[in-house]
């Protein structure tokens, strides 16, 4: 794929750790809801976020997580900061949205995986698809939960999305799902031969998401990640 340069329209911090970043790409790209951007770093160096919006408009949301010890994404944002343009593959992966399925859907996400499910959600909602939605989103503590308002919106908006707030280590008030976000999924649905299964996370979590939601009974056709690429 031939890279497209990107100009950096806005570069937002919304916790310690987050970064919401917009590029503006100098020539028409398209894309599929769900699929990722490689920012180029090198000759062989390719650095992979996911898309975090439906493909209307003309601009690129990516929400790159990123400490100064996580040098992965934090040149990235150093080299969009100091540079104010990149240069992009657009449109890689094939863990994009089955926009025709009729089959009931379970979105999972750890962390910062929420990008990729946000630009799944946008896209459903964008073509009115009536397909039940049940999102589960896994985090370590409450302040993680950087879009939670937009998630329970979502929720409250369209009655057949539901949303599944996770947190792996909760404080003793919180009432909601509590350990890894998948054990979340297992323990509601007993049978997962009927849905369309997304996923997004750490490499591991992907992994082992997978091999348990087989067991449970899902098709392994359609489950869908492109962490599963790497492992």
């Amino acid at each position: 794929m031939q890279p497209v340069t990107c100009k950096i329209t806005s570069i937002e911090k919304l916790n310690t750790f987050l970064y919401r970043v917009f590029l503006q790409p100098v020539e028409p790209v398209s894309f599929k809801a769900g699929q990722y951007v490689s920012i180029v770093m090198g000759e062989n160096d390719k650095r992979h976020f996911s898309i975090a919006n439906a493909p209307t408009g003309n601009q690129i949301e990516l929400h790159i997580g990123a400490t100064p010890d996580n040098n992965y994404a934090m040149q990235v944002i150093e080299k969009m900061q100091n540079e104010g343009v990149v240069d992009a593959e657009i449109g890689n992966g094939v863990a994009y949205l089955r926009e025709n399925s009729k089959r009931p859907i379970i979105l999972v996400a750890g962390g910062t995986g929420f990008s990729y499910v946000k630009s799944l959600l946008e896209q459903i909602v964008d073509l009115q698809l009536e397909n039940p939605v049940y999102l589960y989103w896994g985090v370590k503590e409450y302040s993680h939960f950087y879009f939670a308002d937009e998630a329970c919106g979502w929720a409250n908006d369209h009655k057949n999305i539901h949303f599944h707030p996770v947190i792996e280590l909760p404080e003793a008030q919180w009432q909601g799902h509590q350990g890894y976000v998948h054990q979340a999924v297992l323990n509601e649905f007993k049978d997962l031969s009927a849905f369309d299964i997304y996923v997004v996370g750490r490499f591991e979590m992907a992994k082992i998401a997978r091999e348990d939601f087989v067991k449970q009974g899902a098709l392994i056709e359609h489950i869908y990640g492109d962490a599963f690429a790497f492992i």
